[in-house]
């Protein structure tokens, strides 16, 4: 038996682990061992414009002996990050600096035509980020974001099939660099 669960990570400016959230499995039972392995793990911590930073990021664990883990089933999930040629603010997720971010989706569930991006703030008011229509189900794709993520928070970035969500990753942002938590490049 093998397969694969992948994992969203929150580590702290100090390098411990602050959260774990499974956001795709093959089996539950080995993405639980997987949750609590990566619970108990300690990391250098991320580093931005020199100075350590908490940090998101997704982790692919494969388990048992995979011939090729790209043939494991696909998984729903999203997320989104600043892009790296943005201000030193923005990239940090400071309030009043974030008016661009990169949206990266995989749809496995449902058809890419019917699905969107939908940011949604602490407050409930909801930005459609990519359109239905837009996402393929490989999305990468640079939006612009106006003043949407202004205030402070944790926004909650969704794939939806209409008005079902089928994945949802977190965008913090934050009034300081020592409350900062940055949300990762992913790289395919």
């Amino acid at each position: 038996m093998s397969g694969e669960s992948t994992h969203e990570v929150l580590v702290d400016r100090f390098g411990k682990v602050r959260d774990v959230r499974i956001v795709g499995m093959t089996f539950m039972d080995f993405a639980m061992a997987t949750d609590g392995a990566l619970r108990k793990a300690i990391y250098t911590p991320a580093s931005l414009d020199s100075r350590p930073v908490a940090t998101r990021f997704w982790i692919r664990v494969p388990f048992g002996v995979p011939k090729d883990i790209e043939s494991s089933p696909a998984r729903n999930r999203v997320t989104a990050f600043v892009p790296a040629e943005e201000s030193g603010r923005a990239r940090w997720q400071l309030t009043g600096s974030i008016h661009r971010v990169t949206v990266v989706g995989d749809v496995a569930s449902a058809p890419a035509a019917e699905v969107s991006v939908v940011a949604i703030a602490p407050g409930g008011a909801e930005r459609i980020l990519v359109p239905a229509g837009k996402a393929t189900p490989h999305t990468r794709e640079a939006v612009k974001t106006a003043d949407f993520f202004a205030r402070p928070g944790d926004y909650r970035i969704q794939l939806r099939q209409g008005t079902r969500p089928l994945a949802e990753g977190l965008f913090t942002v934050a009034e300081d660099e020592h409350t900062a938590v940055v949300n990762a490049c992913t790289i395919e």
